[in-house]
This record gives C-alpha cells, sequence and structure tokens, in this order.
C-alpha cells in the first residue's frame, strides 16, 4: 500500500496545484488508491502517512550526509529501523518525490522573484515617468509664464507707444486748432 500511495503522489503531484487545490488533489489521490484497494481511505489519513514516510526518509537522508559517504545498508541500519523494511523502490520513489518538490519550490521562488522584480521594475519606470511628465509640465508652464509675460510687456509697450502717439496727433490737433484761431481772429 506504501508503494501505491507513493506512486499515486508522484502521479497526482499533490504540491504542485495552484492555490487552494491542495486539498482536492490529496482527495484525488485517497480515492485512486481507494479504488485499488477496495477501501475507504480519508484524504487526511493519506497525507499524514505520506508525511510520516517523507519524515522518515528525510531524516535518514541526513544523518546519511551527515556521516558522509558509506555503505548505505549499514548507515540505514544505524538510523532508522523502519526504513530497513523498506524496498530500494521506496526508497527511490521518496528521492524522487523529495526532488521534484524541491525542484517546484525552487521554480515557484525564482517565479516569485521574477515577479517581484518586474513589479520593482514597473514601479521604479512608472514614478520615474510621472515624475519626468510632471516636470514637463512644470517647464511648459513656466516658459508658458514667460512667453505670456512677453506677450503682456509687448502689449504694454504697444499701448505705451500708442499713447505717445494719440499725445502727440493730439498737441499737434491743439496746435492746429490754436492757428486756426488765430487767423478767425
Amino acid at each position: 500500500m506504501d508503494l501505491a500511495l507513493l506512486r499515486e503522489v508522484l502521479r497526482v503531484e499533490p504540491y504542485d496545484g495552484e492555490y487552494g487545490t491542495l486539498t482536492l488533489r490529496w482527495k484525488t489521490v485517497a480515492a485512486n488508491i481507494s479504488a485499488c484497494f477496495e477501501m475507504d481511505i480519508p484524504h487526511h489519513s493519506a497525507r499524514d502517512h505520506y508525511e510520516s514516510m517523507l519524515e522518515t526518509f528525510m531524516s535518514s537522508d541526513r544523518a546519511q550526509r551527515l556521516w558522509g559517504t558509506g555503505n548505505e545498508e549499514a548507515i540505514l541500519e544505524k538510523t532508522v529501523p523502519a526504513i530497513q523494511a523498506k524496498k530500494p523502490r521506496h526508497i527511490q520513489l521518496l528521492q524522487d518525490l523529495v526532488d521534484r518538490r524541491e525542484e517546484k519550490d525552487e521554480a515557484k521562488k525564482a517565479k516569485k522573484e521574477k515577479d517581484q522584480k518586474r513589479r520593482d521594475s514597473l514601479e521604479s519606470t512608472g514614478s520615474q515617468l510621472c515624475l519626468e511628465a510632471e516636470q514637463r509640465v512644470a517647464k511648459r508652464q513656466r516658459t508658458a509664464g514667460t512667453a505670456q509675460k512677453k506677450d503682456e510687456m509687448e502689449r504694454l509697450e504697444f499701448n505705451k507707444e500708442e499713447q505717445k502717439i494719440r499725445l502727440v496727433q493730439m498737441s499737434e490737433s491743439a496746435k492746429r486748432n490754436d492757428q486756426l484761431e488765430r487767423l478767425l481772429i
């Protein structure tokens, strides 16, 4: 039954699903095993049994790494008696499952980091574009302000010149009127 559980976990890969599908995947594993052995196996029991096998394997694997290389059977005899009863196929399946899970975790972590870098890049690019746009608007307002001032100054100068011309015209017309009055008197 352990071998069937490991094979089914390897096939379904319950830890490789989208968020919220973990329970559904474990229910699939339990349903498939229940169909094979014609008995009802709850999904949490299948998950717990798999986790205990994995934990036992991981502890023996850690011990093996700590003790260094050597005869695998001697190391297994020293570490966990429960693993002794397992066949090499169980050990190979457990190792495959551990490797796949680590690969999936690394891939998820790499994807998260890539997405975070992309978001950071977009945020910095977006804020930079906003800053540049604000600077362009401020520059336009400054140049528009100077252009308006320039136009206003030109208009004032024109008005001033116009007033001077009128004054000259009025003074000339006053002189003519005076001359006409002198002639008529």
